[in-house]
């Protein structure tokens, strides 16, 4: 009888303990689609920046070495407007991503102005890369 109430109360913590692995084991799947979503987000983030990156350096590509006289004004237009193309282009990927990172980007391009803007821009694509970048890495050290 004591061998019959021992094993009563075994199969009740094994049939606990087996609930309790499949809920764990659940939870672990659903953090591991949820990481891999991140961490496919983040490179789609990046590839982004990069080619924003790519249609800022074609538009305005030797410009910051240029000295620019009262005559050469649509030459500052034309870097405007790709400025202006490369935010728009930021904005649209932040809307189809629903990134808040990309879209604070977007903001942030939009609000600079002055004669150093480009390099303003290119430090503030930088700084978003390095940051994508180190949580990336984090990611994947907690992941390992």
């Amino acid at each position: 009888s004591k061998a019959e109430g021992d094993l009563a109360v075994t199969s009740k913590g094994l049939e606990e303990d087996i609930k309790a692995l499949g809920e764990l084991h659940h939870e672990c799947m659903s953090k591991a689609e949820d990481f891999e979503a991140e961490t496919k987000s983040r490179a789609e983030e990046l590839s982004a920046i990069a080619k924003a990156k790519e249609v800022i350096k074609e538009n305005v590509g030797g410009a910051e070495k240029l000295s620019y006289g009262l005559d050469q004004v649509s030459l500052l237009q034309v870097g405007s407007t790709a400025a202006s193309r490369a935010v728009r282009f930021v904005r649209d990927l932040a809307k189809t991503q629903h990134s808040s990172l990309l879209a604070q980007l977007a903001v942030r391009l939009r609000a600079i102005s002055g004669e150093d803007q480009f390099a303003k821009v290119k430090a503030l694509i930088q700084d978003m890369i390095e940051r994508l970048e180190s949580e990336a890495e984090a990611d994947a050290k907690k992941k390992a």
